[in-house]
């Protein structure tokens, strides 16, 4: 899926975590906004949490560029690990599903 690029960096990185967004809420995840990311929560987390063994994960996904791929925007971790380019939809929602504990 091609998204067209905006001039504004903020609204290239919303427009973008927006696609996503639908993604991960169409395979069963909560999400809502925050300034500058996306919270991302998987309510039947099958990972490992503070709670025991089932619990609720989360994480906040940004979306930016990243200066080792030629500026192209990526989405990154909370803790700022790369999760994939944010063309590649289907890799990040693949990314995502497996750090937060969801089944495949």
């Amino acid at each position: 899926m091609s998204i067209p690029e905006h001039e504004s960096p903020a609204v290239e990185s919303y427009v973008r975590l927006k696609a996503l967004e639908m993604h991960l809420r169409a395979h069963g995840f909560t999400t809502h906004h925050v300034a500058g990311g996306l919270v991302v929560r998987n309510t039947t987390s099958t990972a490992r949490t503070c709670c025991g063994a089932r619990g609720v994960a989360g994480d906040t996904v940004t979306c930016r560029p990243n200066e080792e791929d030629g500026n192209r925007y990526w989405f990154f971790t909370s803790w700022q690990q790369p999760i994939a380019e944010s063309e590649r939809i289907t890799d990040a929602l693949v990314m995502i599903k497996g750090y937060l504990g969801a089944p495949a």
